[in-house]
């Protein structure tokens, strides 16, 4: 008779023998678990924490489903360190948790327990992220979250063409994208082709050569001005929250200095943009359209976009036919939405 542990252990290898072989079937399930989360939204007692719990261990699966498929398809990258993997995984799932532990401290513990596990988590990540920063060769501006969700379909087509031969003038390609046909460019990370290991033009395929490493390695700049950029990024968290106990939580001092230090991070970065990879400029961009957040932060939302943001959903609900019951439904939540998300101190 076979033991629980043992009768787990095969429910488990057969869960990620299924998830490798069915990504697209694994879609519609994770899709399904999210879409779940809205609609227990006002249904049942505390549902702003059971939908965030529900939100929350629907990323989670997602999360923990890449990394079956990134494992099974022998995707992972072979030069992160063991303290940098750690580290982005912690950090990952604290962003996908964080709104549910401090809903969740809200209702145990009140206000004073809800700020003091806000304080926790940003400590922590804040703690993370200078490490990363500072002490991690592959990262220099932390993504968030650290880990994005897997690109399944660029998997699946490289697997895809993995599963058939390689013709000739694949494996003369090959041939060239080692460490002795390309060099990488130190400061921008761009891999260049050498002129004396050019292939014809009949042959070659006019895409960038990889090197012997890995090609998603990202760029490596020095200079303290770029460290100090991303030093304001990180700690602009925990400087807000101390503003916040100084002036007050929806004060204009607490607003304006953290906006001020995203502005000045985002200042720093873009006067030294052309040394960033690929990567690290999509992540800058983002940074750049999350600045946006910022009109729908107190005391900016409270004094201006509340009533910007009711007269559009009144004037469209009005005059839109069958829109009316979306725009109140849409008005009523904006509140929730607006004191529960929007932070200043969220990155």
């Amino acid at each position: 008779m076979s033991s629980p542990l043992s009768e787990v252990q095969n429910l488990y290898e057969r869960y990620v023998k299924w998830v490798s072989g069915n990504p697209s079937a694994l879609a519609d399930v994770e899709l399904t678990v999210k879409w779940l989360s809205y609609f227990v939204a006002g249904k049942i007692n505390n549902s702003s924490a059971v939908s965030e719990l529900v939100y929350s261990l629907s990323n989670l699966l997602v999360f923990f489903n890449d990394r079956i498929i990134e494992k099974a398809s022998k995707n992972t990258p072979d030069d992160t360190q063991p303290l940098e993997r750690h580290l982005n995984v912690l950090l990952t799932t604290l962003e996908y948790c964080e709104v549910f532990i401090e809903l969740s401290a809200h209702k145990v513990w009140g206000t004073s327990g809800r700020w003091f596990f806000i304080v926790v988590i940003q400590t922590i990540k804040c703690i993370g992220r200078l490490i990363l920063t500072l002490f991690c060769q592959n990262t220099k501006i932390v993504r968030n979250p650290p880990i994005p969700a897997l690109n399944r379909k660029t998997i699946q087509t490289d697997n895809h063409h993995n599963d058939h031969p390689p013709s000739d003038n694949a494996s003369f390609r090959d041939n060239l994208a080692d460490g002795s046909s390309a060099i990488v460019l130190k400061r921008s990370g761009r891999v260049m082709r050498k002129v004396n290991c050019s292939p014809s033009l009949t042959s070659r395929s006019w895409k960038p050569p990889a090197t012997g490493s890995s090609s998603h390695q990202p760029a490596v700049y020095a200079g303290k001005f770029l460290v100090s950029a991303e030093m304001l990024y990180i700690a602009k968290p925990l400087i807000h929250l101390a503003s916040m106990r100084k002036f007050g939580t929806k004060s204009w001092a607490s607003y304006l200095i953290a906006l001020a230090l995203d502005s000045a991070s985002l200042r720093m970065y873009y006067k030294n943009r052309e040394v960033l990879s690929k990567d690290q400029r999509v992540e800058l961009s983002r940074r750049c359209v999350s600045m946006l957040l910022y009109l729908m932060r107190s005391p900016f939302y409270d004094r201006y976009t509340h009533d910007k943001i009711a007269c559009l959903l009144n004037g469209i609900g009005n005059n839109v036919p069958l829109t009316g019951s979306i725009a109140r439904l849409i008005l009523s939540y904006i509140p929730h939405w607006q004191e529960t998300y929007f932070y200043m101190w969220s990155t």
